[in-house]
């Protein structure tokens, strides 16, 4: 039932974004994870390019009582092909550090792997994948926004 609730979302937002005006850029897809959530949370978006990922985010046990404070995991993977992920450390409504990144590609290769603190509510991975000739830069990345942690992956 999840799945077929997710997908006619992505399929709405996919139709929406079309007849919309269009705007320069790519768009972006994204997940929305409650900071009060203490659950895991997988969920699958569809990119521009046709490409379905699975997102998921899941908080870390911790003795911290403030709700929102704490470790996160979020990662990201196009089956049979790559999967990447990191943590962020969330303290008061902002990102105060990152870890553990980890990138794998099952077809080709990661030529360039950095993961960077753009600001306090944005943390991007930011990789650079070759499949043979052809190289696409990858951000995947996690923002606060008021009460909730935004997980996409630009391609």
């Amino acid at each position: 039932m999840k799945k077929v609730l997710i997908l006619g979302v992505s399929v709405f937002f996919c139709i929406v974004g079309n007849s919309s005006a269009s705007h320069a850029g790519k768009e972006q897809e994204s997940v929305t994870y409650s900071l009060y959530n203490t659950q895991k949370q997988i969920s699958s978006i569809v990119t521009e390019k046709g490409e379905t990922l699975i997102i998921t985010i899941e908080k870390e046990p911790t003795l911290f009582r403030a709700l929102g404070n704490g470790t996160y995991t979020v990662s990201t993977a196009r089956k049979g092909s790559w999967k990447a992920s990191y943590q962020v450390i969330v303290k008061n409504n902002s990102i105060t550090s990152t870890k553990n990144a980890s990138a794998t590609a099952i077809s080709g290769s990661f030529t360039r792997k950095s993961l960077r603190i753009d600001h306090s509510k944005q943390a991007t991975y930011y990789l650079k994948r070759k499949v043979g000739t052809s190289t696409t830069n990858i951000k995947f990345r996690a923002t606060i926004n008021s009460s909730n942690l935004n997980v996409s992956v630009l391609t």
